[in-house]
Order: structure tokens, then sequence, then C-alpha cells
């Protein structure tokens, strides 16, 4: 009896033992979809909200929340808040109405691309105004967002943006690192599309950027807030900055700043979506940083293989813009696009009727208004419509998309009809991925109604249309607003105009990673061989890359082949293996989380990325660059002292086995300059 007592306290200390040692990658995914690990909890003056990861606990106070704590439970840190009677969200000019505040909490079920949740509303009533705040709890999230939704009650409601606390938390101690990533689009005038600044708070200061990462200077514990806006310089009604700190004596005031929204904004009694806030936990090491807030990316958008992973055709990057455009040139293309191995074929401007002002045709052009009529296939061009084109693609296995810009007339008042004409699009023609172009957001009803835009086809066509929603001018949606569309359009780079140097795109998505999820963005190669005559002896010209090389730079992304098949050399053809070596990997890749390792692109170093599946397996993917050496000892996101087992699948390299030094540096050879390797590791 005594050895099964002391047997069965050995077997719950080795349980537990376990539990406590396994890795943060693996827990995350034993947790995805377990929705009942999540709860939300109202008891007395007291709501608790949280799952495996992290727990949030606030004073009720009749519904105007206040932050008592916030937990990393997988750490066992706790975080405490000081925000005595203070609320988070409060509006200084207005009153709360504390008799008609109410708490009520569901699961949400999952869609085709959202992860189900438990959600959490609190609803509070103002002289004037009632706000919304829905708390989305995903199960494998080491966050918590927050949606704030608002709407008028009273048509005489005045505040000024300055009286919006929207998240106002007063932190413990005073011994805090803050860092804030600032990001770019706008990519036809960008080309650095992160901004890092690092500061300990002093006095009062103000961050710009989506991100902001606050990390304990005496233990290992930290906070991230995430503004699910568009990007700082182009956000509606900004006010300057995303958020602030004020040093306290023993305390640190963090304030999230913004919403998006003005009184004049606001309808009487109908609900106004705003900007969201995320607040989530890490352990304030590096890689638990960025792991903590791609967690809960993750659950933003699910990437389903035969839906999300692709690699599609563009011809507009031969920069033929419409011209070429024609019943029998597609066809042509498609049998090309076949030999390669490319999933999708999209026909960018120039399908449709109604030609746009980015035509290479002379004539009447349309920009900001169009017509039912302007959305048939040109009949010109296409006189049997898609009859010829959509039996061959499908024969090929190949989904043909189209290039749609929404009518931003009058800030998208034409929503409806516009939404319609793209549900007629797929419904007819079975068309499922769609280039949005041409958006603008200078307003909040332009914000709104474009939403309504996209709600509407993704509900009618149960969630299978896909959005490459084109980043690269005007005020957009960024990275980080929504994103649950499905990819962004990064990039327009051209070798006519010399714009397309691959190390520089390699940078831009190296930087993007470590805070977006790279599956999510499409990234463009080119045919190499062309205008090879304007980089002259350019060392760094497109042409002294091979093909192989160019389109690794895209394999953390949904790759785009941004050219004409039908102009492709012969030697482009053996890349068709490497093509296909992807394709048969491409869903381990997607579901990975992807972060830059290396040193950052420059066009003479090493560099690549770390595609985590699990706490022990993955795949690099290492760059050397113009580099003198073909050794270097690259840094990684792997523990000190491990033995890993590195099996090359594709490129310069070859397999072989290593031990990470004290930094979790591992030393690569790659002989030629300009080469890859894709590995894939197991420790």
């Amino acid at each position: 009896m005594k050895k099964n007592i002391i047997l069965i306290i050995l077997l719950f200390i080795s349980t537990v033992t376990i539990a406590q040692n396994k890795g943060l990658l693996n827990t995350l995914n034993d947790e995805r979809n377990r929705i009942e690990s999540c709860y939300s909890k109202l008891q007395n003056d007291t709501l608790i909200l949280g799952n495996k990861f992290i727990e949030r606990r606030f004073k009720w106070n009749k519904g105007s929340i206040i932050s008592i704590d916030v937990s990393n439970k997988k750490s066992g840190k706790k975080i405490q808040i000081k925000n005595g009677e203070n609320p988070d969200f409060s509006i200084n000019s207005l009153k709360v109405k504390t008799k008609t505040n109410n708490y009520t909490s569901s699961i949400v079920e999952a869609t085709p691309i959202i992860s189900s949740y438990l959600m959490t509303q609190i609803l509070t009533e103002y002289h004037g105004l009632e706000v919304k705040q829905i708390f989305k709890i995903f199960p494998s999230s080491m966050g918590i967002s927050c949606e704030y939704y608002l709407m008028k009650t009273d048509d005489g409601l005045q505040f000024n943006l300055d009286d919006l606390m929207i998240e106002q938390l007063n932190i413990e101690n005073i011994h805090w690192e803050m860092e804030a990533i600032e990001f770019l689009d706008n990519t036809d005038s960008n080309n650095t599309l992160v901004k890092n600044e690092k500061l300990f708070p002093f006095k009062s200061n103000k961050y710009v950027g989506n991100i902001l990462y606050m990390s304990s200077l005496q233990d290992n514990k930290g906070l991230f807030f995430l503004k699910e806006a568009p990007c700082s310089n182009i956000q509606i009604n900004y006010p300057g900055y995303d958020f602030s700190s004020e040093r306290k004596s023993t305390s640190i005031l963090v304030k999230s700043v913004g919403l998006g929204v003005k009184p004049e904004d606001l309808n009487m009694n109908e609900w106004i979506k705003t900007f969201s806030y995320v607040l989530g936990v890490h352990n304030n090491e590096d890689l638990g940083k960025k792991i903590a807030l791609r967690s809960y990316q993750y659950n933003t958008r699910i990437l389903r293989p035969d839906r999300d992973e692709i690699i599609m055709v563009n011809t507009w990057g031969d920069r033929n813009r419409d011209t070429k455009l024609c019943e029998q040139f597609i066809l042509d293309e498609l049998k090309e696009a076949n030999k390669f191995g490319f999933t999708h074929y999209q026909i960018d401007d120039g399908w449709q009727q109604g030609l746009s002002m980015n035509s290479g045709v002379a004539g009447e052009r349309l920009w900001d208004q169009w017509s039912l009529e302007d959305w048939l296939p040109n009949k010109q061009r296409f006189p049997n419509g898609f009859k010829k084109i959509l039996p061959l693609a499908n024969s090929l296995n190949i989904k043909i998309g189209l290039w749609f810009h929404p009518s931003n007339e009058n800030d998208y008042e034409n929503w409806e009809q516009d939404a319609d004409i793209v549900l007629n699009l797929y419904r007819k023609f079975g068309i499922t991925n769609i280039k949005i172009d041409g958006v603008k957001l200078p307003t909040k009803r332009a914000d709104v109604n474009l939403e309504r835009f996209f709600t509407k086809i993704l509900e009618e066509s149960n969630y299978e249309i896909v959005f490459n929603v084109d980043a690269t001018a005007d005020n957009r949606y960024g990275y980080h607003y929504n994103n649950h569309l499905g990819n962004t359009f990064l990039e327009n780079r051209y070798t006519d105009s010399k714009t397309y140097y691959p190390y520089q795109t390699l940078r831009n998505i190296w930087m993007l990673s470590n805070y977006v999820p790279s599956q999510k963005i499409q990234l463009e190669f080119l045919n190499k061989w062309r205008k090879t005559d304007v980089y002259g002896d350019d060392p760094y010209a497109p042409k002294n890359y091979s093909f192989d090389y160019i389109f690794a730079i895209t394999m953390p992304c949904q790759p785009l082949a941004w050219f004409e098949t039908t102009c492709l050399p012969k030697e482009a053809e053996k890349s068709i293996e490497l093509f296909n070596t992807y394709k048969s990997i491409s869903s381990e890749l997607n579901r990975a989380q992807i972060f830059s390792i290396g040193n950052e692109p420059n066009g003479k170093t090493f560099t690549g990325f770390q595609f985590l599946l699990s706490d022990n397996e993955g795949y690099v993917l290492v760059f050397r660059e113009l580099h003198n050496s073909n050794k270097f000892n690259l840094s990684t996101l792997l523990a000190p002292d491990k033995t890993v087992e590195f099996t090359k699948i594709y490129g310069n390299g070859f397999d072989f086995n290593a031990i990470t030094d004290n930094d979790g540096k591992i030393l690569f050879k790659l002989n030629d300059v300009n080469s890859f390797c894709l590995y894939k590791y197991k420790l």
C-alpha cells in the first residue's frame, strides 16, 4: 500500500514536471481550438478573463472596469496595475449612467477564416453615448483583444479627441524598457517599412507605432500592446501618436491613444466600430516576445491549404500593363503557368470593360466611379467572355483571379452595388481571388462603408473569396487592420524603372516578419532576364542572382510571379524543381511561426528566416549575399548548447549536425555568393 502511494506521488510529480518543462510553442499548438480553456467570470465585484496563457482581472466598478493585474500563466509572473479608482476607459467630458451597464459572455463559433473565441461584452452608457467593449479570448493566444464600438444617443454629443482615455494602465514600478514599432505601407513611396525606437520612460513620452513592448528590467516578465489600426501616419483622426507613458514615483502610467473617430463620425442609434487594442504577456526574452505577439495574430485568419496556399501569376510586373490583354494571350499564359506549376493566375487591371487611368491604351479613363457595365469582361479583348479561359484554367488546376477597384466616390456610398458585382463574378465565373486596388480612407464613413463591402462578400461567399489587398499607395489598411480578408499585396517593383533589387525586397520582408505573419503577405519575384541594360554593371542587379534565389526570397510569404510567363526564357525552367519542392512543403511552412535570423539584408551579408513548427523542429532558410566568406556564424532562435540536425531540402548547402554556441549561433557554409539553402532541422 505504501509503495503504491509513493508511486502515485512520483507519477504526479513527474507529470507536473513534464507539464512545466513543456515548451511554449508545443503548448500553444496543443491549445489551438480548445475553446473550453477560455473563461470569463464576473464574481461579486471582480471580472476575470483568461485562458491557459493569460489572465486579466478587473474591478467591475458597475461596468466602468478598472484593471487589477495581468498574469502570464505560463511563467507564473503577475504584473500589478495600480489604477485606483480610475477606469481603464473613460471620457473626461461625459458622465456614466451606472445603473444601465451590463455584462454578457458567450462562445463565438469559428468561421472558415476566424478561429472560435470566447466573447465578453461590456456595455457602458454615458450621457449622449453608449460604448460597447468586446473582449476576444482565443484559446492559443497570449493576448486578449478589445474591440470598441460607439453609438450616439444624443445629437448634441460633443467630446474632444483628448477626452478619450482608452486603455490607461498604471503599471507597477518604474524600471521598464519600452520599444515602439512603427510601420509604413504606401510602398510605392517607402522602402523601409519598419522603424524601431527603444527608450526608458522618463517623465512624459509619446510613442508612434502599432506595437509597443514593455519589458521589465527587474524580472522575466513584460507586456505587449497591439493597436489594430492602419499605419500610424495615415490613421483617420490621428492624434499624432499611438501610446504614451508618464513616469510616476512608483509606477508607469501607460495609455493607448486614438480610436479613429470624433463625434461627427457617429450616427444616432448606430454602432460604429473603431480601432481595437490587444494586451498580451511575454517572458521578456526576444523569442518569447515574438511568439507571444504571433500567438494572437495567428488567430485573426485561418490559413487553409486549399484556399490560402498560392503561387500566383500577375503579368503587371512586366510593365506592358493591359496592352497585351486578350483571350489568346491569357490562354497562352495559362499553358506556360501550368508548366511552372503556378497555382493561380490573376488578370490585373484591363480585363474589364471600363478601362482605368492606369491603362496603356489611349482614351477615356475611370478611377473613382464605376458602373455595373464597367465590370463585365471587355468585349474587344474577350469577345467570348471567359468561356474559353475558365475551362482551360480548370483543366490545368489553375484558379483565375481578377483585379477590382471599389467605387470610392462619396465615401464608398455604392459599397453594396460593388459587393454584388464581386459576388456575381464569384457566382457566375467561380472567381475566388480578387485584388483590391485604389482604396482611399479619408474619413470614418469611408472606412465603415468599405468594411461593409468586404463583410457582405465574405459572408455571402461562405468566406471562399480571398482578397489581395494592395498596400502600395494612398491611406489603406496597412498590416494590422482588417487583416482577416486574405493577404497583403506588398510592393510594385519593376526592372524597367530600376526599382527592383532582390536584396531590398528581402530586407523588407526580413524586417516585417518579426511583427507580421509573413504568410499573410504576397511578395513578388520578377523576370530577372528583362531590362538587364537598365542596370548596367550594378553588382546588385537582378541578373546577378539565380531565378531560384529570387524565388526563395518569397518562400516565407505567398509568392507572386510578377511577370508574363510567356516571356520567360528556357533557362527559367530550371527552377521548376524548386517550385515543386516548395509546393510539397508549403503547408508546413505556412503553419510555422516565421521570424528573421542573421543580419539585416544589405546585399553583402548572411541572413535568413527560421520557421518554427514546434519547440524541437522547423525549417531554416539561409541566404549568403555578396559576402566575402563562405562561412558565417549565424544567429538563430535556438537555445544555447543544443545539438541540431540539419537536412538539406533545397539549395547550395549540405546535410550537417551542429551545436549552438552560447548565443544560439550556428556556423553555416554556403560556397557560392548570392546563394541560399533551405534546411529542415530537428533538435
